[in-house]
């Protein structure tokens, strides 16, 4: 009788530390799941609530009214919209193809032991690190037409004087020049580490088949570094949509419209227009914007990936 008390008795017991240790992981995980609500998932769904609302910043501007789909169907019909839309792709599709080159072109030189070497390497990262703000800040003031040193340099040449950000063409040219200064040592840095991560003994394989540089480059090297270009583009663009701070600092997307990029013009629609229903579905675009670039890219890795398991296979 007592030895089967005993049983009945600690079974309750076992269940409840069985159960306990099922349920511990998921309260570990509860803090973290709290943070990634509060930073990432929350913002994102009161942003597309206040995207279907005529939201005034200011109680003065008139009430909030439901409008639906209303916003975005004015982002449509807004020749603004699709200015900024058609400067912040042009903005992409310029500085992170050279960017991509210059790092590439970088990693490839430094792909190898001298002397000093790992002090070149730390030095070319040190535009990275720099804050947007003082980066715009920085290029502002070079470009600046009668104290900036660039002009200074050119007025001694005989040259003449040249309002670098006062001009639509050469603002949109200096933003870009900025971005690109700034973000190909990023570049670098992940393709450097993908080149170091290639086996020695395939280039060396290369080499003895009687393969040059070029063709090593084009039959070993880019094929095996193409998920770290893949991966690094993806970055950079996901960074390069929400690009403001230096671009505000250097133009504030002028003069009159011509590096108005889409996160200036967001920034327009809640605080200039004060408008932030319409800033939130311009918010949401840029969200699906985002998406697509990553899941082409990913799509792209993902296939690469099938086509080496095949061909191992």
């Amino acid at each position: 009788m007592s030895s089967k008390k005993l049983v009945t008795d600690g079974r309750p017991a076992r269940n409840k530390e069985g159960k306990a240790r099922e349920h511990a992981p998921f309260l570990f995980l509860l803090p973290a799941l709290l943070v990634v609500f509060a930073v990432l998932i929350f913002p994102i769904i009161f942003s597309l609530i206040v995207s279907t609302f005529d939201w005034p910043l200011s109680e003065g501007a008139g009430a909030r009214r439901f409008v639906g789909l209303g916003n975005y169907i004015g982002l449509t019909k807004d020749p603004e919209f699709w200015n900024s839309l058609k400067l912040q792709l042009g903005f992409i599709f310029v500085a992170i193809p050279l960017e991509l080159l210059l790092g590439f072109a970088a990693a490839l030189l430094l792909n190898r032991e001298f002397f000093g070497a790992r002090l070149v390497r730390s030095l070319l990262l040190l535009p990275v690190f720099f804050l947007p703000i003082l980066s715009g800040m920085t290029w502002r003031f070079m470009l600046q037409p009668r104290y900036g040193p660039l002009n200074a340099l050119l007025l001694k040449l005989g040259a003449p004087e040249i309002t670098w950000l006062g001009n639509p063409v050469t603002a949109y040219i200096a933003i870009i020049i900025q971005d690109i200064w700034r973000m190909w040592p990023f570049m670098f840095m992940l393709l450097y580490a993908g080149l170091t991560a290639i086996p020695q003994e395939m280039i060396e394989a290369a080499e003895i088949d009687g393969a040059g540089f070029w063709k090593k480059l084009r039959s070993v090297i880019i094929p095996l570094l193409t998920p770290t270009i893949l991966t690094a583009i993806l970055l950079r663009i996901i960074d390069a949509l929400r690009v403001f701070s230096e671009v505000y600092v250097m133009t504030e997307g002028g003069p009159g419209t011509s590096t108005m990029l889409f996160s200036l013009y967001t920034h327009r629609q809640a605080f200039g227009y004060q408008k932030v229903g319409m800033a939130s579905s311009m918010a949401i675009f840029l969200l699906i914007l985002s998406i697509v670039f990553a899941l082409t890219l990913v799509r792209k890795n993902m296939s690469l990936d099938v086509l080496e398991e095949k061909a191992g296979g």
